[in-house]
This record gives C-alpha cells, sequence and structure tokens, in this order.
C-alpha cells in the first residue's frame, strides 16, 4: 500500500469549508457528540484503502437538506459525482435574486467520512449487549470544527509524521465542551504530542477491517431523482425515495431557523462556485483535491497491499524482538 507523503496530505488540507447536520447513522458510526461536556475520545485515524484518496484518511460527502414527506432529508449533491446539480442550481437563483435566506437553505453541505481504531471511549456500554466501542474500528462523520482542526494541524509544524502511520502515527483526542449552550469541539481536540506505535493487538484489528472509504458515500442518484425530491420539496409533494437519509439535529451547529419563500424572485444565468456568495473563498485559496469519483470497488481490493505492509512491520518488530531491543 502506497504510504501518503506528509507534504502531500498538507496540501490537501489546505482549504476550508463550511457543513451542516449529521445523519441518523448506523451503529458502526461512532457517536462522539454523545459525550457529556469535558469527556474526551481517543482515536486513531486509520489510512483509506483508496491509495488515490488525496485526503489520506477522509472523503468529503456533500450534500442538500431538503424537506420531504415531511421530514428533513439528507440529498446527495450531484456535484460529488461531476454531474450538474438542480439544488444548487436553485440557490444560486436565489443568491443571484439577493435572496440570501432561501440561497443559504438549498446550499450544499459538506461532512467528510473516516475510519479510526477507538483507544479511549468515554461513553457508556450498550444497555443490551455491556459492550464499549474501544478496541473496535469504527466510522466518523466529521463536521467543520473538527475537520478545521485536523487541517490546520497540517498547515501547522505540528505533525511530524504522517498521522496514520502504524508506526510513527499520531492519536487524536475528540473533547466536548460547551459554548453558548451548544456543544463545541474546539478547545482540547486536537492530534497527540507524542508519537505512538500501534499494538499487535491493534494492528490485528485494522488489517481486518480497514476498507474503501468511498463505498461509505451515497450512490449517485441521479438528475431525476433528485429533481423531483426538489420539487417535493418545493410543492410540499410526498415521494418514495430510498436515496437520502433522515436528518437529526447536530449538536455541533446552530441551525438557522427562518421562514422561506418558495421561488426566487427572479431567475438569472447561475455559475457553479464552490461557496456561496455570502461566504466568499479567498483568492488566495486553493480548493482541496477531490478524490477521483469511481464505482465502489470489492472489499478485498487493496488486500494484498494492506497485508504486505502490516507483515513488513510484524517482522520487523519480530527482528528486534529477537536481538533483545
Amino acid at each position: 500500500m502506497a504510504k501518503p507523503s506528509l507534504a502531500a496530505l498538507k496540501n490537501a488540507f489546505k482549504s476550508q469549508t463550511n457543513e451542516e447536520n449529521r445523519e441518523n447513522l448506523p451503529n458502526n458510526y461512532y457517536p462522539f457528540w454523545n459525550m457529556k461536556p469535558g469527556e474526551r475520545a481517543v482515536v486513531r485515524f486509520i489510512p483509506d484503502k483508496n491509495e488515490n484518496n488525496p485526503r489520506g484518511f477522509l472523503v468529503e460527502k456533500v450534500f442538500h437538506n431538503l424537506t420531504i414527506n415531511g421530514q428533513k432529508k439528507m440529498v446527495p449533491c450531484l456535484s460529488m459525482y461531476g454531474d450538474d446539480c438542480p439544488i444548487c442550481k436553485l440557490s444560486q437563483e436565489y443568491y443571484k435574486a439577493k435572496d440570501e435566506v432561501n440561497g443559504k437553505k438549498y446550499w450544499r453541505k459538506k461532512q467528510y467520512i473516516a475510519q479510526a481504531l477507538i483507544v479511549e471511549d468515554p461513553l457508556p456500554p450498550n444497555k443490551d449487549t455491556g459492550e464499549t466501542h474501544e478496541g473496535k474500528i469504527r466510522y466518523f462523520a466529521l463536521g467543520y470544527q473538527i475537520y478545521k482542526i485536523i487541517a490546520d494541524a497540517f498547515a501547522s509544524d505540528e505533525l511530524e509524521e504522517v498521522p496514520t502511520d502504524f508506526e510513527n502515527g499520531y492519536d487524536f483526542i475528540i473533547k466536548k465542551t460547551e459554548q453558548g449552550g451548544f456543544a463545541s469541539y474546539t478547545v482540547g481536540t486536537k492530534f497527540a504530542n507524542k508519537q505512538r506505535a500501534l499494538t499487535e493487538e491493534e494492528l490485528a484489528v485494522v488489517d481486518e477491517n480497514m476498507i474503501d472509504l468511498s463505498t461509505l458515500l451515497p450512490k449517485n442518484p441521479g438528475v431525476e431523482k433528485v429533481q423531483a425530491m426538489l420539487n417535493a420539496d418545493i410543492n410540499g409533494g410526498d415521494i418514495d425515495n430510498e436515496d437520502c437519509s433522515v436528518v437529526t439535529e447536530d449538536e455541533e451547529v446552530e441551525r438557522p431557523r427562518t421562514t422561506t419563500a418558495k421561488k426566487p424572485v427572479a431567475r438569472t444565468a447561475v455559475v457553479d462556485d464552490d461557496e456561496p456568495p455570502f461566504e466568499p473563498t479567498p483568492k488566495s485559496s486553493k480548493p482541496i483535491a477531490k478524490a477521483p469519483t469511481k464505482p465502489a470497488v470489492e472489499e478485498t481490493e487493496g488486500m494484498d497491499d494492506v497485508e504486505a505492509m502490516l507483515a513488513t512491520i510484524r517482522a520487523r518488530r519480530a527482528a528486534a524482538a529477537a536481538k533483545g531491543e
């Protein structure tokens, strides 16, 4: 498995972006937002099996929040697949008409999906099984606060090695606090100060569970389905849809509560900007390189490279132990 360079990861994390609400995630996602204020979790990010991922251990999920069948839904943005998105176009039309409320309502949001080994878990055990997340691989849906901390770490000199390196990487601390009555992760969330090698037990868990992160992204629903979902949101209609997820309150972001109009005042030509007009991207910044869009791969792809890398680490450790080091 090709090891990403620290320089390449620093470049991939240069840009900042916006995000929104967290969806109703399955049990294999780690619900760190359920921690109590003052608690912290310690995790170790695991590299993506997809060697072409420029971020190395995160993939970007782009979506819109619509109201369908009376529920707020998370709908994939077609820009993720290199296609024109009718929801993005509607948002841009609102901005062109000077309607920032509706422009923001329909503008795309972002999350970052990762996989990590849970090193320390402050959450209570599962009521049915008595198990905790500790020692297991879990997936993460990260919002802007934590993503920015990670990006800032790559922009600084605090990392001397790729944080996902099995022998010289860094654990990551997620600490929850409160600011103004809302959850915050800006104080105490950081990469650990010291590097740490994974134990043999941890390497075995990684070997068995590491995946291609692109398999966690939603499939392309197609422009017809997305247009139908948008029409249902605008007109208050119903739609039988399996390509979107229910949206729940995200403690990390204060969602604006506004009453919005259904149609823009005027319709004009629009362009596909990366950021909405109310939050322009500085000219000096560069967009984060996006992982190439490709079909989901077989679960075994990249397994030979991973096993070879882990075998090399174990052989080196065995040799060192034999020498009494």
